[in-house]
């Protein structure tokens, strides 16, 4: 047993992917504790942040410097937006937000560098399964018991929510948004027999407490859907629309039974209506702080090339946020720049469907790009489309 155990530790440790992955779900989940148990504030994921951040540097340096190109360019983007008309304290704090948008880049890089990278992939999908599962677990176990360790919110019963290990509600969708997709695609694509953990991650999606999973779970459902080709059969296609009419019609009901068992979202909707309460009140930051501050300060420069005056300001909705830091060319150029290599996968109808549902929870969640940990799941779910949807060669 002892060296069935010293083995598996010895595999993990020689699978640089593997072994990021859960060293940063360690370190988010200590710093969780420290959060709800002690109010210590010591940021132990953020340390381990920046000591990837130079080990990626490092790697990227010795594999080939020119490979660092897209950040220097991002950086350049920065300075034109900020220098000159950012107070040097709030060019400070800006920084660190550039620095978390680098982050994902940099891992992605990073990954460019690894020799024979796709070796490494099958460990690192396998501790990527048990993490879930037993993530899982934990959220089952925090909502029967009612364990304020695992929940997704801070304040004990001010609004519900389970999440497990994963230490912010914002992470907690797109990680299982990942998951039901990488699930969802075993069992109905690759007809693996994997349903019960498909159900087991479905289950537990539900008791994230966060709005966005239901659009995350709509996408699967349509996934599955167009995968049986429910969309070439009109008898699907007329239950569709009779569902569709139902729900328009009971979705204000409906939503406001919902918002009811929330504390805190039912006072959001009786003060501010349903909308701002189904977003969380972005669009009280939008119309409030953030398009103000841009009609008042903002110049033809920072409309090209961003200039967060103060990150505080932005709306959490994340195409808007992006805007905001990076302006129009900005943003272009980091989009285009991360789907050069996040996309490295062959476009087909399923891929097509997860960059869809990505870019749309993105559009209406917040935190999708600077979230730490979120890199290491692109890399996990691009590595795996990568296994199972090679891009066809050009001769």
């Amino acid at each position: 047993m002892i060296v069935r155990i010293t083995n598996k530790v010895r595999q993990l440790v020689a699978n640089p992917l593997a072994l990021i992955f859960v060293l940063l779900v360690l370190s988010e989940f200590a710093y969780k504790i420290c959060l709800k148990e002690y109010w210590h504030f010591f940021k132990i994921s953020a340390a381990l942040k920046l000591l990837l951040q130079v080990f990626f540097i490092v790697q990227i340096a010795r594999d080939n410097i020119k490979k660092l190109w897209p950040v220097f360019v991002l950086v350049l983007f920065f300075m034109l937006g900020q220098l000159g008309w950012v107070p040097f304290d709030l060019l400070k704090k800006n920084i660190l937000f550039l620095d978390r948008y680098l982050y994902v880049i940099l891992a992605l890089i990073y990954v460019t560098t690894i020799t024979d990278v796709k070796k490494y992939y099958p460990l690192f999908f396998k501790v990527f399964e048990v993490f879930i599962i037993v993530n899982s677990i934990l959220i089952f176990v925090g909502f029967l018991f009612e364990l304020n360790l695992f929940n997704t919110y801070y304040g004990f019963g001010k609004r519900f929510g389970v999440n497990g290990l994963i230490l912010r509600s914002g992470a907690g969708t797109y990680i299982y948004w990942i998951a039901l997709f990488y699930y969802a695609t075993e069992c109905f694509v690759l007809n693996k027999k994997k349903i019960i953990p498909l159900v087991i991650v479905f289950l537990a999606s539900l008791l994230l407490g966060t709005k966005a999973i239901f659009l995350a779970i709509m996408f699967i459902a349509i996934f599955i859907w167009t995968t049986y080709n429910g969309h070439k059969n009109k008898l699907h296609w007329v239950g569709i629309t009779v569902a569709t009419v139902v729900a328009i019609v009971y979705f204000k009901d409906g939503l406001v039974w919902v918002l009811s068992k929330s504390d805190s979202l039912n006072v959001v909707y009786q003060e501010r209506g349903w909308f701002s309460a189904m977003v969380s009140l972005r669009d009280q930051h939008l119309l409030e702080e953030l398009l103000p501050l841009v009609q008042e300060k903002w110049t033809w420069r920072n409309y090209l090339f961003g200039g967060g005056y103060d990150m505080h300001f932005r709306s959490q909705f994340g195409v808007l946020d992006l805007l905001y830091f990076f302006g129009i060319i900005g943003s272009v150029v980091y989009l285009m720049i991360f789907s050069k290599l996040f996309v490295t996968f062959r476009l087909n109808k399923i891929t097509a469907i997860f960059l869809v549902g990505t870019f749309i929870l993105m559009a209406f969640s917040a935190n999708f790009f600077y979230e730490t940990i979120m890199a290491f799941y692109l890399v996990l779910i691009k590595g795996y489309f990568e296994s199972n949807f090679k891009k066809e060669k050009v001769t």
